[in-house]
């Protein structure tokens, strides 16, 4: 029987819980299910950032916080790094590994930042959008605090095109992923719905398409792995 995601508060309320229950080997999990891919995905969404000494960054849905640690070190000792999630078991995997950065944790809705106006030179996301129940809601609130011609990266899945390569991730992503984290895990039903959240997010164009009419601007997006992971890359308006 497939996966039914819950919806409204109740999507929430389920991911908050779940994503705590698995905080512990979640960055493992990533490793088995990339095969350590999601490491260097990671690493090209930072350094697209264009981020430098000083700089001020803000790391949405951060997870475990290993996005928020690889900024701080392109933001230095005089920059800030923010990581904010609503997982407070995820919260304290991030804070363990950032102990020696400086980098400020907070539990938080992506959907409602606690941030003001044009104050954040970057803001990135790792995999967490497709989490949110009102993915427009967080864009608009990523543009406002956003400062002018800052950048958003997010990291998320992808739509792949080519039908044999797409039958052969499903397989993959809905058949293979699901054990691998109930094998860590078991009888955990997050691993199912990893899968049946990637169907109802929207396609790399159509995200792309979401990100112009928010209002941000030179959009583009990476593929990886012939679109089954995608990197999104937008600029806020300088004027």
């Amino acid at each position: 029987m497939a996966f039914i995601i819950p919806t409204g508060k109740e999507k929430s309320k389920f991911v908050k819980g779940k994503f705590s229950v698995i905080a512990k080997h979640y960055d493992l999990f990533n490793d088995l299910i990339t095969q350590g891919m999601h490491r260097y995905w990671k690493n090209f969404l930072v350094e697209k950032s264009r981020l430098k000494g000083g700089d001020s960054a803000l790391d949405i849905c951060c997870g475990t916080g290993d996005i928020t640690q690889r900024l701080k070190v392109c933001v230095g000792d005089m920059g800030d790094v923010i990581g904010l999630d609503f997982s407070s078991g995820m919260l304290e995997i991030a804070k363990g590994r950032n102990i020696e950065s400086g980098n400020t944790f907070l539990q938080g809705d992506a959907m409602s930042l606690p941030f003001r106006d044009n104050s954040m030179d970057v803001i990135t996301v790792g995999f967490g959008l497709r989490n949110l129940i009102d993915i427009s809601r967080c864009l608009s609130e990523v543009v406002r605090v956003l400062k002018p011609g800052g950048r958003f990266l997010c990291l998320d899945m992808g739509k792949v095109k080519i039908p044999i390569l797409r039958q052969l991730f499903n397989f993959y992503f809905f058949r293979i992923v699901p054990v691998i984290g109930k094998i860590m895990y078991p009888g955990e039903d997050l691993f199912d719905y990893f899968p049946a959240s990637s169907l109802e997010y929207p396609s790399q164009e159509k995200l792309a398409g979401m990100l112009v009419n928010i209002g941000f601007e030179e959009v583009e997006y990476f593929n990886f792995y012939f679109g089954s992971t995608t990197i999104h890359y937008a600029e806020k308006p300088k004027i």
